[in-house]
């Protein structure tokens, strides 16, 4: 059987219907295959026609399906499958057109994307921004908290200190406004009372102090840090 008959059973099996061949398949109906060999030396072992179009067809065959250009096929199988040359250039072209569309539909589709990803990185850092700019206020807040408190107790344990001078230097009477609420306190003939308690509560103020001071310290240092990254956020958001 030469060329053009191996197509032109292809071809018939084509127009036939892959429908009728499923429905014929309890007859034990099988497609008839054939060995192709095509103008590019190309061999289709075991060929069956599954498509046709107006530039060339589809074959299944041993080693999976290919699609064959009209070009590509002997002359007589060119002029059973009615190959016209003016059709497949139409095709083709309306092809690459589709393909073309298809492209700058995906290019629209990707620059939207894009634009939609930028839009949100923007509200992110923008977001980032507000909340670091609530972080260093809250600290400088704290911050400024934490040094009254400091002033506060300084000024306590300076009253302290000061009482417990006034006890040292006058052993009679000591007469003393304590401004941890204590109240006024009077002594008439021995003060080591009155001194021992200022004393102790010289050490409790002065250790309080201290850790006030760590506190600011602490504080000072966490909201230059979060103000460095604040400025950073800001020069990364340009």
């Amino acid at each position: 059987m030469n060329h053009t008959a191996h197509f032109a059973v292809l071809a018939a099996l084509l127009f036939a219907g892959a429908a009728v061949f499923a429905a014929d398949s309890a007859k034990d109906k099988k497609a008839e295959k054939h060995t192709v060999t095509l103008k590019s030396g190309k061999v289709l072992e075991d060929a069956v026609l599954l498509d046709k179009k107006p530039n060339g067809a589809t074959f299944g065959y041993k080693d999976g399906a290919a699609f064959v250009p009209y070009t590509d096929m002997p002359d007589g199988a060119q002029k059973f499958f009615n190959y016209d040359p003016e059709e497949a250039a139409k095709y083709e072209k309306k092809i690459e057109a589709q393909k073309t569309a298809n492209k700058k539909a995906a290019e629209k589709q990707k620059a939207k994307e894009k634009k939609q990803k930028a839009e949100q990185d923007k509200r992110n850092k923008e977001r980032r921004i507000a909340q670091q700019e609530q972080t260093v206020r809250k600290l400088e807040l704290q911050l400024e908290e934490a040094k009254k408190r400091l002033d506060n107790t300084e000024k306590t344990v300076s009253q302290d200190r000061g009482a417990l001078v006034s006890t040292l230097n006058d052993n009679t009477r000591v007469r003393i406004d304590t401004p941890w609420g204590v109240g006024r306190v009077k002594t008439s003939n021995n003060n080591s009372a009155v001194r021992n308690k200022l004393m102790k509560e010289v050490d409790t103020m002065s250790a309080k102090r201290d850790n006030q001071a760590q506190d600011v310290i602490d504080l000072q240092l966490k909201l230059e840090a979060a103000q460095k990254t604040l400025e950073k956020l800001k020069e990364d958001s340009k």
